[in-house]
């Protein structure tokens, strides 16, 4: 049985660096006995959109309590905060910079749901921290590697219980990233890709309760030029060749290829526009 909650870990590092080899060291050098688990290491470089939609479909499968720290981090040394999240399930250490944007969103239907990023409320229930006491650090702080120095250290000391009112002062607001919420208008239902996964696969900010009550087998699904005609239920459903588009095992639309890469056929990537349109 654990005695700690799991530290999990995501970041665009990569594994080819020692960075997460790091991280890890660092957090089992102040906990020992800490479950230390990797979400994933493979987020596009710099890709906070992507970062903050793996973040938010996956948080939900880690025992309530969780200690995620979440590292897409283009701002590192500057300005930009060093924060905790605490949402009624989980605890969240990442930069302010709209990584959280669609965590917060599980609190606040309407976060992030605008053409401009900036500051906005945290969600009712949810609690934010700046991570400002240098006591809960590692030193001498790197000014471009604060996953290990300032975000890897906060994760171990509240796995071993340190409160966090100690890691810094409080926060009346985090960053939200510009995010819109596609919504029907008339019959058309216009989105975007979000990021291609390590397959191809284009997936999308087109969600399943966006398409509550159409039919999805007499859809057509635009995208670079290219018509697909309805949503398929598996990637060979129908049997045979070609490119899919489907609900992914997250509920959110994706563009796939059969035995092949969507975005390499395609030629897109993340912002890519997807329009549904449905039979009048």
């Amino acid at each position: 049985m654990m005695t700690a909650p799991p530290i999990v870990l995501a970041t665009d590092f990569g594994l080819a660096d020692a960075y997460v080899g790091m991280m890890r060291g660092v957090i089992l050098g102040i906990n020992p006995a800490a479950s230390v688990i990797d979400l994933t290491h493979g987020i596009g470089p710099q890709d906070i959109r992507h970062g903050a939609v793996a973040l938010a479909d996956s948080c939900r499968y880690f025992p309530s309590g969780s200690i995620f720290v979440a590292v897409v981090d283009p701002g590192v040394g500057t300005e930009r905060a060093a924060i905790l999240l605490e949402t009624p399930d989980a605890r969240f250490l990442a930069p302010d910079n709209g990584l959280l944007t669609l965590v917060c969103r599980q609190y606040d239907a309407a976060f992030g749901d605008r053409d401009t990023a900036g500051a906005s409320a945290v969600p009712d229930g949810c609690r934010v921290r700046r991570l400002t006491n240098p006591d809960y650090w590692r030193h001498p702080v790197s000014a471009t590697f604060h996953g290990r120095d300032v975000f890897a250290p906060a994760a171990a000391h509240l796995s071993l219980g340190v409160s966090p009112d100690d890691l810094g002062a409080a926060a009346a607001e985090i960053m939200a990233l510009a995010l819109p919420i596609p919504r029907p208008d008339g019959n058309t239902v216009r989105g975007q890709v979000i990021y291609a996964d390590a397959f191809g696969n284009l997936i999308t900010d087109i969600t399943a309760d966006i398409l509550a009550g159409m039919d999805t087998a007499a859809l057509t699904v635009s995208i670079a030029g290219h018509r697909i005609a309805g949503l398929s239920r598996t990637f060979h459903d129908p049997p045979g060749a070609g490119r899919r588009a489907l609900l992914g095992s997250h509920g959110r639309l994706e563009i796939v290829a059969v035995d092949g890469s969507a975005a390499a056929q395609l030629g897109v990537g993340g912002g890519a526009a997807v329009t549904l349109t449905a039979p009048v």
